[in-house]
Order: structure tokens, then sequence, then C-alpha cells
């Protein structure tokens, strides 16, 4: 009897669960199986004679072995990843060690902390464009005043604009950093800090060998979103560059959004597309395999 009634609230369970596993389903494979479609035929609006037609792996062979512009930006997202995801976690961690125990305001300290990855990525974008606008941005009038910039834009210079970008990045994204190493902290328990300290420890041996031996789990986790997040930024650097000047700032993303929707090239922007996603996959398992091999550990 008992048997029966298992088999009856699981069937149940499953008939209830069937419409949102179905539109999960197609919501996520439609448009991936026409993207492998699309980039497997010449699709550009702006070349008429043979648009639709199927050329096979033309278009991957062209982007992985003759688009230089392809492993420029693919270069750039990696040295963008590479410096903005240890600084968010550097900065995130001591922000989350600082502000580890009861004081007055704490919640509400943490609350503002949090603004900047609470904000819009777009509004973040117009927000940083504002202040840094060549004729009367805020912190353009005070760089100039120091020296630090002359009578130009921050983003008319391609090192300055794309370290521009670095540093936006990290503003805005650091809190959800401290935000994942704080939830760790909080969640950690007293006892083997208190043991590390009676075998005579110091902070920073304490931090070395319990506390991020604690928070391991969750730094990989971190780390992990941000770096795949960080390889797809695409707001700010659109609304506060373009990808200029030249194409000293342009990403995979951009890259994919000019190819796309300005030069109207759909087949060749679903292959940047479905490279990139790849690239994303590649880098989720390497970072799965570290997790488990810490956690076996």
């Amino acid at each position: 009897m008992g048997g029966a009634q298992a088999r009856l609230s699981n069937q149940f369970m499953w008939f209830c669960m069937a419409p949102v596993i179905l539109f999960l389903v197609i919501v996520s494979l439609a448009p991936l199986i026409v993207a492998i479609i699309d980039s497997l035929r010449e699709l550009s609006l702006t070349v008429f004679t043979k648009r639709g037609a199927f050329v096979g792996l033309e278009n991957y062979r062209e982007l992985l072995g003759d688009d230089a512009k392809f492993f420029a930006s693919l270069w750039r997202t990696v040295v963008f990843v590479l410096v903005v995801v240890p600084f968010e976690f550097v900065f995130g961690l001591a922000i989350a060690l600082y502000i580890n125990h009861e004081f007055a305001g704490r919640r509400l300290l943490i609350t503002l902390l949090m603004l900047p990855t609470m904000i819009a990525p777009v509004v973040v974008g117009m927000m940083w464009r504002y202040l840094l606008m060549p004729s009367f941005g805020l912190l353009t009038h005070y760089l100039q005043q120091m020296g630090f910039l002359a009578e130009t834009s921050i983003f008319s210079d391609q090192f300055t604009a794309f370290a521009a970008l670095m540093i936006i990045d990290i503003w805005e994204w650091t809190p959800f950093m401290m935000l994942i190493m704080l939830a760790g902290l909080t969640a950690m328990p007293d006892e083997p800090i208190e043991a590390a300290h009676l075998d005579g420890a110091n902070r920073w041996q304490v931090l070395w060998h319990v506390q991020l031996s604690f928070l391991r789990p969750l730094i990989i986790f971190a780390v992990m979103f941000r770096a795949i997040e960080a390889s797809k930024v695409f707001d700010t650097i659109y609304i506060l560059t373009g990808g200029g000047p030249g194409n000293a700032t342009e990403t995979i993303a951009t890259f994919a959004f000019r190819t796309t929707f300005i030069k109207w090239d759909l087949g060749y922007g679903a292959t940047i597309c479905l490279v990139l996603a790849f690239f994303s996959l590649v880098v989720a398992a390497l970072f799965f395999k570290v997790t488990n091999q810490a956690r076996e550990q």
C-alpha cells in the first residue's frame, strides 16, 4: 500500500513538473539548435548572392584560422578576466574579513557596499560615462586638476580606456565577492580558529591555513562564476567605449554584437557566439574538476 502511494506521488510530481521541464528544454535548446544551423550557413544580410547557402564549417575555419580581429578580441577578453577577477577576489575577501564581526551599522554598511552590484550594468555604464565625460565629468575634472589626465577624454587613449573599464568592473563586482566570502566566514565555526590561536598561529597563518581552507569551495564557485561572467561583459563596454578607440577595448561579446547587428552577418555572428559558449563550458569544466579534487583532498 505504501509503495503504491509512493509511486502515485512520484507520478503526480513528474506530471506537475513536466510542463516546466518542457518549457525550459524548448527555451534552452531551440535557440541553440537555430544558432548551430545558422553557423553552418551564409547569412550575411549585406551579401545577396549566397544568402542562406549551406557552407558547412567554413565560418568556423575562417573564424579560427584567418580572423585576426577574433583572436585580438579573445586576447583582450582573457586579459580582462585575468586582471579583474583576482582583484575582485582579493578586495572582496579583504572587506569581508574587515566587517566579519558585529558592530553598530553593520547591516547598513553591507547594504551600501552592495549597491554597485545591485545597480543594472547599463545604469553603471551611463553613470560612469557622465562622471568621465571630457568636458564636464566630475572625475575627469579632478583627474585633470591632479595632472593625471590631459585635456582629453580618458576613453580617447587605448591604454587608459581599457584600464578604466577594468577598474569600473572591479568596482561593480567586488561587492559580489565580498558577499560570498562574508557568507562563508559567518558560517565558519569558531573552534578551528580558537585552536589555531592556542597553537600559537598568528593572524596570517590562521587566514591561510584555516579560513581559506574552509572557504575553498566558495572561492572556487565565486571565481568560476565571475570568470564566466567577466568573459561575457558587454553592457558597460558598449555604453562607455563601444569597443573603441579603434578596436582597443573590443572583447568577444562586443565583437559578436558588432558582427551580428552592425555588419548583419548572422551566420558568422552565430559562430562567434557558439565558440564563446564552448570556451565558457571549458572554463566551467576545469573549475568543476578543481572543485572535485579539492573535495577529495
